[in-house]
């Protein structure tokens, strides 16, 4: 649009459509007006201001500096300088439209959108439906009013306003001149509906509802719903249980459900996933929801850190561990999180398993290099027995994962042990190496600087994982680290796609990562 040359006209479309404003002075006067594709002239929003409207921000391209600057003269010429604003906006970029809302104080309670004859190039119609949905999410109350010049039988939205079924488009009025055929229509929104997210791990679950039109949040917790830990069917269950519980507890409709986003431990085969999609509609489409999206923890933790276009890594040490890579070109690469049998490695399971092993093998005189007595001490008090033959029980006839797991909260104490020590740097040492091997799939240049999101408790001891991980990336190509708290739950990640994926709706996201630390390697 940037390169076009439309904004140096007055069109006929102008001229009608402010004359469509005159006759409709309620509709403008005592209202904050944001006008999209000004051009140089500014005809409507200029009249909107002299209809008295409370302020106008009139937009277009931030390239046309001549138009904006064009447009900024006729403002003034006009004497409406103290309550109309001239700013780029491009309409091809969410993140332009953002920066605009964002940035313009005089938007915050905006009622009316007008935009005369944007709908010239048919290559423009796609991101101009979507910058009209973004802005009615924004605002909800808001109302579009746009006036489209007749041109070719064949140009129609309806493909564009498909992917928004929420949108409202209806005829106001058709005016015809001796030489064109010029409409204008009014677009709203209706209720934006309720759109729910869970991220599913091996130890306990998260649920968060938000609704669409305040961004408000409901949240839940529950037990773990890995499906390769509990049949599939009965997670299934337990999940349609859970929504249903926690819609009645606050006194929401389910029907207002519109999709839902799964972020599951375990969900890493899609054909196992695909069994799990046809259970789930089966036995519960009708009474939740048929729209849902499901892929693992991991994937979706890593959407939820790092939404744009650019590259980033999510590495996971909780129970269990996985590491995952998006590229700015949305290709997702991954290694670990197969579970505590093939992998996990540098998880809370894998230290508590390792250091174990270690108490074995140094009193079976396998190994000789450690003192493994504090191993055994802080074994026999956290699960209370006297002989290290009765953790085999754990291990085994009793297994339960996260049970072995927390054995590490208690190693994590005493770090100053020279076999403990070794058992955490070779978590570290381990934990690297899923970095470094996802990383071998960005360009050189990109992988020079990587940016990690952290999440799980073994990160609390970073200190003792500081020198295996940073050892493990020696020589890849990496010169820098960057490690960030997660800005935002996988949970809400999941409800974010569901809404992306089901109605186009973009739901606000935290997008500011809080730096942990950066080494230079």
């Amino acid at each position: 649009m940037s390169t076009q040359n439309h904004w140096k006209h007055t069109w006929p479309c102008a001229q009608i459509f402010s004359e469509f404003l005159c006759a409709n002075r309620e509709k403008i006067e005592g209202k904050i007006v944001l006008e999209i594709g000004a051009g140089a002239t500014g005809v409507c929003g200029l009249t909107a201001a002299k209809l008295g409207a409370k302020s106008v921000l009139m937009t277009d391209h931030p390239k046309l500096d001549v138009a904006l600057q064009t447009l900024q003269r006729n403002v003034e010429a006009n004497g409406v300088a103290d309550r109309c604003h001239v700013a780029g906006l491009d309409w091809e970029s969410r993140e332009s439209v953002s920066s605009v809302i964002s940035s313009s104080s005089s938007l915050s309670n905006l009622s009316v959108i007008i935009a005369s004859d944007v709908f010239f190039d048919p290559s423009t119609f796609r991101p101009l439906v979507d910058t009209f949905a973004q802005l009615l999410i924004k605002f909800e109350h808001a109302v579009i009013y746009f006036a489209y010049q007749q041109r070719d039988d064949s140009w129609t939205l309806a493909p564009y306003l498909s992917k928004y079924p929420f949108l409202r488009v209806e005829l106001t009025r058709r005016i015809e001149t001796d030489n064109e055929t010029i409409d204008i229509f009014t677009m709203t929104k209706e209720s934006l509906g309720l759109y729910a997210g869970i991220e599913g791990g091996a130890t306990g679950s998260k649920l968060v509802i938000i609704d669409a039109a305040t961004n408000r949040q409901y949240t839940s917790s529950t037990h773990g719903t890995n499906f390769f830990l509990t049949d599939y069917t009965v997670v299934c269950q337990r999940i349609a249980t859970w929504i249903q519980e926690v819609f009645v507890a606050e006194g929401l409709e389910i029907r207002d459900l519109r999709a839902l986003g799964l972020g599951l431990s375990g969900a890493e085969d899609e054909e196992f996933n695909r069994k799990f999609v046809e259970e789930f509609r089966r036995n519960h489409g009708k009474s939740i929801t048929e729209n849902f999206y499901l892929t693992s923890d991991s994937v979706m933790t890593l959407l939820a850190n790092f939404p744009a276009e650019e590259n980033g890594i999510v590495l996971i040490a909780g129970t269990g561990s996985s590491c995952r890579m998006k590229r700015r070109d949305g290709m997702v690469k991954g290694a670990g999180g197969w579970g505590h049998q093939v992998g996990d490695g540098g998880s809370a399971f894998w230290i508590a398993r390792e250091a174990i092993q270690m108490l074995f093998d140094a009193e079976d005189g396998f190994i000789t290099d450690f003192n493994t007595d504090v191993i055994k001490e802080l074994l026999f008090k956290h699960y209370s027995i006297t002989d290290k033959t009765r953790i085999l029980d754990f291990l085994y006839s009793n297994f339960e994962k996260h049970k072995i797991a927390d054995f590490t909260v208690s190693l994590a104490t005493r770090v100053d042990d020279v076999a403990i020590s070794e058992v955490f740097r070779r978590a570290g040492d381990i934990l690297g190496r899923h970095v470094r091997t996802v990383a071998k799939h960005l360009s050189e240049e990109d992988r020079k600087v990587l940016h990690i999101v952290q999440i799980g408790g073994v990160f609390q001891s970073w200190q003792a994982l500081q020198n295996g991980f940073v050892n493990a990336l020696s020589g890849s190509g990496t010169h820098k680290i960057i490690m960030y708290e997660p800005c935002d739950s996988p949970a809400v990640g999941a409800a974010v796609l569901a809404a992306k994926e089901q109605n186009g709706i973009y739901l606000e996201q935290k997008v500011k990562k809080n730096v942990l630390r950066e080494i230079d390697l």
